[in-house]
This record gives structure tokens, sequence and C-alpha cells, in this order.
């Protein structure tokens, strides 16, 4: 991607799994690099959306910014020590302070706080459930993480029984909770702190609800005035 971004010259790669022009099995042998014909701003970042240990490390020591999967405030603990790792196989110097983290949420602002967190359980259910291998599902592995391996089996079982509402239903509210703020409007700026703390630079928040999107901008933009001003 940085090479055709920047069109230095016509782009040609011998990587372990890509080859430009393929030159592999099948080839006809006729390719030639090319360079792009479009001028792309060549200071577009790059993100990547990871969450493994290997990736992480990857997404630090060559990206400008991260969209993490399955972070939650103290996620920092598992993940920190993995981006290190990354900025010093970079070598540049590269650090936290020079380094985008987008993570994201869902906010849902209801008295009913059960019935909010069961709306967002069946998303959950059919990752940690459907997504993947049944032996190598990664957003099983991630929830196994957190500490929530018991549900995480039981939930795979029923959801590639085909009983999917079950599988929603086995989702723990704790971890639905982790993950989202849900709630009347105090208790979501109460949480709200533990995400403007909890190492990310931005938070992307998905909302059915226009009051939802208009109070989580009043809280960031409150957030960073007192930041401003400190």
């Amino acid at each position: 991607m940085k090479k055709i971004r920047d069109r230095k010259e016509p782009v040609s790669h011998e990587g372990r799994e890509i080859s430009l022009p393929y030159r592999g099995e099948g080839a006809l042998g006729v390719g030639k690099p090319l360079k792009s014909i479009l001028h792309i701003n060549p200071k577009i970042p790059i993100w990547l959306g990871t969450g493994t240990e290997t990736n992480v490390r990857l997404t630090a020591e060559i990206a400008d910014g991260w969209l993490p999967l399955n972070f939650v405030p103290g996620s920092m603990k598992t993940y920190g020590p993995w981006l290190e790792e990354g900025f010093k196989r970079a070598g540049n110097g590269k650090s936290l302070k020079d380094f985008e983290i987008q993570a994201s949420t869902s906010v849902i602002i209801t008295d009913d706080i059960a019935t909010g967190l069961k709306k967002l359980k069946p998303n959950v259910a059919l990752y940690v459930g459907g997504m993947g291998h049944p032996d190598k599902n990664f957003h099983k592995d991630m929830m196994i993480r957190r500490g929530f391996g018991e549900a995480a089996a039981r939930i795979q079982e029923l959801y590639l029984a085909k009983r999917k509402n079950e599988a929603a239903d086995a989702v723990p509210d704790e971890y639905v909770d982790e993950n989202a703020l849900v709630g009347p409007r105090e208790r979501i700026e109460k949480r709200f702190a533990d995400w403007a703390d909890s190492g990310a630079t931005g938070l992307t928040i998905a909302t059915g609800q226009l009051e939802a999107i208009e109070f989580m901008a009043d809280l960031a933009g409150s957030r960073r005035q007192v930041s401003e001003s400190a």
C-alpha cells in the first residue's frame, strides 16, 4: 500500500505471501511492474484493525494507527506490551505519543439497562459463536482472554446447534456492559470517564439514537475543554 501510494517507482514486491508481478504457479510470465496513474496523497495514514498478539505487534511496527478489536477500558494491560514490542521493532523512535488508537463502543440511552444490554447480545453471539472455524475463532478467543471462557464455549455450542436465541441469552450482561455504554445519561457519563482514560485516542460510537450522538459529542467536547484548560 505504501509503495502504491508513494509513486516513487513502478511497484514490485517479493514477499513471503505476495509477489508483484505474480510469478508463482500458473503465472503467464508477462506481468510487469506498474506505477499508479492516480496521484494519491502520500500522507494518508494507514490504520490496521487487529486483535491478536502477532498482528497487534505488526500494527505498532508498520501502521500509523490502530482499530483494536474487543478493546475495553483496561485492555491496555494486555495490548500495551504488544504495542511496545512493535514500536521497538520499528526502530524509528515510534511510541504511543504519536500513534492513534481508535476504539469503538455501542451507546444506548435508556432507563432499562437490562433491555438495552439484551439488544446488543445477538451480535456478540454471532461473532463469538458463528464467525471463523469452530476451533479457531478469534472473537471467541478474545472473550476467553477477558475471563469469560465458560460463557464463550456455551455461546459457540448453542450457536453452532442453530439455537441462536439461546446463544444470545447466554452472553453475560457483564461482558456486554464492559463493551458498551448503556443506561441513563448519568451512568453513561460516569462510565465514559473510563473510556476517556483507557489509552484510546478516539472513540467511534455505534448507536441508533440521535440523542446518543448529541450526548456523546457533548461529553467528548466537555472532556476536551477540561484537558485543554488543565
